[in-house]
């Protein structure tokens, strides 16, 4: 389809990247697109696993994040970085050409209009894209699969709550490298899609992904264990008996030490690494907190929550009320990291303009 004037809104003021309309219709396939079998176990892969995308389980729906989840906050954080010198550069201009543009000479008041149409029509669109990305919106975009009615329940940014049919969507493995995707990074996701009675895309979104070590086999051990749970008589029991915390964003936002943890496990999968990359923690932990605590918590519509009732007796139940709390250790090892984060940044910054003061 042909974007738009309004497409390139909703991209670059709104910033609507995630599952949005637009999106929808603008996301290409790709060169390598494996599909992937509903009643066939994915290959290679024994057992499905949480990895901190499941929200909820019991016998009636399986409650996931979106998949921008793991990296949520770290373009904000970039887009504060930039936006901020922006903002006072643009306002530093502005007052010397109102109150002292008498003595500016020509060339240099030329130049400097020229600089505010650039900053504002070009730069800081972009900067505002980076900041809205993830702030000043939901705190996340849950996707719920129900194995009762066979639907799928999913937020979107700009169209609210949409309804597919599981049994419509065509699934498929997404793989492209750096080059290929002109982005500087390689893309691995698990994809679907929904056409209309015509043949025509309905809605064609990311479903799984995985930020981390595993990648592609992240996002497939997140698709296993939501095909097991829809097509499999005793999916709902696999799924309960998963050895993995499933995520505290059940009708709340994200604590403070759920969102060091995800910042810590997004840098890499083994301390040592997380330790070399604490700076960068730091950077994806001040970022998604920030994010988190500007943004509202998704509520399901009522006729979501008609649809997905769990009887009162149902022996499947996990959510973050029955859940096990974090261990001392899995709270204090990310807290570490995000403050040697710090104290290096810190420490960079010290030595960077200590002669300025």
């Amino acid at each position: 389809m042909r974007t738009t004037a309004r497409d390139l809104y909703n991209l670059y003021i709104r910033a609507n990247w995630g599952f949005s309309s637009t999106l929808t219709k603008m996301r290409g396939f790709g060169k390598h697109s494996s599909p992937l079998m509903r009643q066939q176990k994915a290959p290679d892969i024994d057992a499905g696993r949480f990895n901190d995308s499941v929200i909820a389980v019991n016998s009636t729906f399986l409650e996931v994040v979106d998949s921008g989840n793991r990296l949520r906050g770290v373009n904000s954080a970039f887009g504060l970085m930039g936006t901020v010198p922006l903002l006072l550069g643009l306002g530093g201009l502005l007052y010397i050409l109102v109150a002292k543009g008498g003595e500016v000479p020509g060339i240099f008041f030329a130049i400097f209009w020229l600089a505010i149409v650039v900053i504002s029509v070009l730069i800081l669109p972009a900067a505002n894209t980076l900041v809205r990305w993830d702030m000043f919106r939901k705190t996340h975009y849950p996707m719920r699969f129900n194995r009762v009615d066979r639907k799928v329940y999913a937020w979107s940014q700009d169209m609210g709550v949409v309804t597919m049919n599981w049994d419509d969507i065509h699934f498929y493995q997404s793989k492209a490298s750096a080059s290929e995707e002109r982005r500087g990074m390689g893309r691995e996701e698990v994809r679907g899609y929904v056409k209309d009675d015509a043949g025509n895309i309905v809605h064609h979104l990311v479903f799984f992904k995985y930020e981390g070590g595993k990648m592609m086999r992240g996002a497939l051990e997140i698709w296993e264990l939501v095909r097991r749970y829809m097509e499999e008589p005793d999916g709902h029991v696999q799924a309960y008996r998963v050895d993995q915390r499933v995520l505290a964003l059940e009708g709340r936002r994200e604590g403070f030490f759920d969102s060091l943890t995800q910042a810590t496990r997004i840098m890499a999968d083994s301390r040592l690494f997380q330790v070399v990359f604490a700076l960068m923690v730091a950077w994806a932990g001040t970022g998604r907190i920030l994010a988190k605590w500007t943004c509202r918590v998704p509520r399901w519509p009522e006729w979501v929550e008609e649809k997905c009732q769990v009887a009162p007796d149902d022996p499947y139940v996990r959510n973050r009320q029955n859940e096990r709390p974090l261990k001392a250790g899995e709270a204090l090892w990310p807290l570490f990291c995000f403050l040697l984060g710090w104290a290096q940044a810190l420490t960079i910054f010290y030595f960077l303009f200590r002669g300025y003061f």
